[in-house]
């Protein structure tokens, strides 16, 4: 777990951020960063779909495929009506998908931009491995709601402290931990979040460049 070079990766796309958007250099962001951060989260939940007690599909949306607009889904053309002799498409490699993802690890990774970009803020440049593989202190923590729970608790805390003036390290470091914690409990190895977040920070990056 290599959190230093994401923290770098980061502060890249928050200085690109800031030469798109000039009037929130040299300003604290904390404010508006935290409460991005828990919209992310409100967000992440919503694609876990564990609290949707309502409803008969309570299953986490971890597999998503749009159909190829080339070729219809199908992953070929036919190229000889009479003989039926067919073509695989170039497009999607005769997969019939053009797009695969995975909607909750995406919104989990959202929520990982926010929270470097916060620790970025608090100079916080890194965070040690040995301190995110800790156990969490309350051992109530064992289930994902509860940790969505904490994590909107945690964020929350974070923010008064900056409201307060108050020292916010400690605070940062068990927001961290525990949405660490609940990419764990959703079934996410570390390969798997950074090559998510590596994906999605270029798709920011694009953005940016488009006027987004």
């Amino acid at each position: 777990m290599n959190l230093s070079n994401l923290f770098e990766i980061q502060r890249t796309l928050d200085d690109h951020i800031m030469d798109e958007h000039p009037e929130i250099r040299d300003q604290n962001n904390l404010d508006w960063k935290i409460l991005a951060l828990q919209v992310e989260i409100g967000e992440c939940a919503n694609e876990w779909r564990g609290f949707k007690k309502w409803s008969k599909n309570q299953k986490p949306r971890t597999w998503y495929e749009r159909n190829c607009h080339t070729c219809d889904g199908k992953g070929y053309f036919v190229t000889n009506i009479y003989t039926g002799k067919k073509e695989s498409c170039g497009y999607c490699d005769g997969t019939g998908f053009e797009e695969q993802k995975n909607p909750l690890l995406e919104e989990y990774v959202d929520c990982l931009h926010f929270i470097l970009s916060i620790g970025l803020e608090l100079n916080v440049q890194t965070i040690p491995g040995e301190i995110i593989q800790l156990p969490l202190v309350d051992e109530r923590l064992d289930n994902v709601m509860i940790m969505f729970h904490q994590l909107y608790a945690c964020a929350s805390n974070l923010y008064w402290s900056f409201h307060y003036r108050t020292p916010a390290a400690i605070d940062y470091i068990e927001l961290a931990q525990c949405f660490l914690k609940l990419g764990e409990m959703l079934g996410f190895t570390w390969e798997h979040i950074e090559q998510a977040y590596m994906e999605k920070n270029a798709i920011n990056h694009q953005r940016q460049n488009e006027g987004y």
